[in-house]
């Protein structure tokens, strides 16, 4: 699997390459502690290979299962990116996210995590159901059940704070009381 996402770039011919790569479950298997379990994603990468870099532009689009955080259940959403991503011939690294130096010793690039930064950069901050009538109402009653419950609790908290004064703070408490 990992091969496939590997490019010999020693042999290709200075201009435009194309590739092309579905990714699906099978992709996010192998990435340790990945989100993204379930996906259906369409990659088309252009590669142009100059004489002291390669600009890769990724266009990426598809959909991928994703919890809802409103419910917590799962569910698809579609994603469209287009990034790009520029290797250097060089021997010195130049602390750029953009561009990643390629050293004089590596016949190949492997375009497998980029692959992966884009489509989880492509996700949305917040993942909602469209319509909040999607969501799982069952689910959505627990949630609230167990936000009630939680805040109860906390007003006890509280209330008991306020009952248990720190002894050095009660001859304050005293003066202050004194004053008004």
């Amino acid at each position: 699997m990992n091969e496939e996402y590997k490019i010999r770039f020693t042999s290709l011919t200075e201009g435009f390459h194309n590739y092309s790569y579905n990714v699906g479950q099978e992709f996010f298997e192998h990435i340790e502690y990945s989100e993204i379990k379930k996906a259906e994603i369409l990659i088309n990468l252009s590669l142009e290979k100059k004489s002291t870099m390669m600009i890769l532009n990724f266009e990426i689009s598809g959909k991928v299962e994703v919890m809802c955080d409103r419910c917590t259940d799962n569910f698809f959403i579609d994603i469209k990116s287009d990034d790009e991503l520029i290797y250097r011939f060089g021997d010195e690294d130049l602390g750029d996210d953009k561009v990643i130096v390629i050293f004089s010793n590596e016949i190949d690039i492997d375009v497998k995590h980029p692959i992966y930064e884009f489509i989880s950069l492509a996700l949305p901050t917040r993942k909602l159901h469209e319509e909040k009538n999607h969501c799982n109402q069952d689910m959505l009653k627990e949630i609230s059940n167990y936000l009630l419950i939680e805040e109860d609790n906390t007003e006890e908290k509280e209330d008991n704070k306020d009952k248990e004064i720190d002894p050095r703070w009660s001859a304050l408490n005293k003066l202050k009381n004194k004053n008004k």
